[in-house]
C-alpha cells in the first residue's frame, strides 16, 4: 500500500462570481497538484482567490498547522505566475527574473536562485532583451522564472504554466524543474486543460466543475477517461 503522504496545505475558498458559485476545500498532499477541469468552472478563480485578487473571496488557508488566513496575501509565502505574462516592460528579461529576489532584500550576486531560474526555463539567450523584444512563449518562460526565483515561497501557484509551450521544449524543461523544486520542497498548485501535462507531472488531479470539486486523486485514476480518449484518437493503445 502507498504511504499517504502529510498535508501541506489546507485551504476552503468562497465566493460568488458572476456566473457561478465558488466553494472549494482541499487538502494538499502532493508536491504538484492540478486543478482541472472545464473553462468557467472557477480554477483561475481559486488561484486568484488565494493570491489575494479576489479581496471579496472568503478564504480559509493553512499551512500545516499553521493558519495563514489572517495574513495579508503578501505575507502567505506565495508565488503566482498568472495566465497571461505581466511583465515590466522597461526591465530586461533578467531583471524581470531578479525583481521578486529584490523585493525582498536579497541582492542578486549573493544568490543563485535566478540564474538556476533563467537555466530551467532556458533565458540565457534571453537575458538583456526587453519583454516586447520577446514571442508570448518566451514572455511566459520570463514569467515561471520570475515566480520560481522568489525567495522564501512555499507554495507556487501557475495558471496554465505550459499553454502554448513546444511540447519538446516543455518535456525538456520538466525533469530539471522538478528537480529544483523538490531540493526547495516546493509544491504546486496549478491549473491545466492537458490530460497528458497532468500525467507527465505525475500529480495528484482535482477536478472541479460549476465551482465544486467533483474527485480528486492520481492523475492516471481522474483523467482515465481523458487519458484513453487522448491515445486513441494518436492511434495508440491504452494503457
Amino acid at each position: 500500500m502507498a504511504e499517504t503522504l502529510p498535508i501541506h496545505h489546507s485551504i476552503r475558498v468562497r465566493a460568488d462570481l458572476s456566473d457561478l458559485s465558488l466553494d472549494v476545500t482541499l487538502e494538499l498532499r502532493s508536491p504538484w497538484t492540478v486543478l482541472f477541469g472545464p473553462s468557467g468552472s472557477g480554477k483561475s478563480s481559486l488561484l486568484r482567490a488565494l493570491g489575494g485578487l479576489m479581496p471579496k473571496a472568503a478564504v480559509r488557508f493553512q499551512r500545516g498547522t499553521t493558519e495563514l488566513s489572517a495574513l495579508p496575501p503578501q505575507r502567505r509565502a506565495l508565488s503566482y505566475a498568472p495566465q497571461s505574462p505581466s511583465l515590466f516592460p522597461h526591465m530586461s528579461v533578467m531583471q524581470n527574473v531578479r525583481f521578486s529576489m529584490e523585493a525582498h532584500g536579497n541582492p542578486p550576486r549573493k544568490s543563485t536562485l535566478a540564474d538556476d531560474a533563467a537555466s530551467i526555463f532556458r533565458l540565457h539567450a534571453l537575458r538583456d532583451r526587453r519583454p516586447q523584444e520577446l514571442s508570448g512563449g518566451e514572455q511566459k518562460r520570463v514569467s515561471l522564472a520570475r515566480a520560481y526565483a522568489q525567495p522564501g515561497a512555499a507554495l507556487l501557484l501557475l495558471d496554465e504554466p505550459f499553454a502554448g509551450f513546444d511540447r519538446g521544449l516543455r518535456n525538456e524543461l520538466l525533469p530539471e524543474l522538478l528537480s529544483g523544486l523538490s531540493k526547495r520542497q516546493l509544491p504546486v498548485l496549478s491549473v491545466t486543460h492537458d490530460v497528458d501535462e497532468a500525467v507527465l507531472l505525475n500529480a495528484d488531479v482535482v477536478r472541479i466543475e460549476s465551482g465544486k470539486v467533483i474527485a480528486q486523486g492520481p492523475a492516471l485514476e481522474v483523467l482515465a477517461l481523458e487519458r484513453e480518449q487522448m491515445l486513441t484518437s494518436l492511434g495508440q493503445p491504452g494503457a
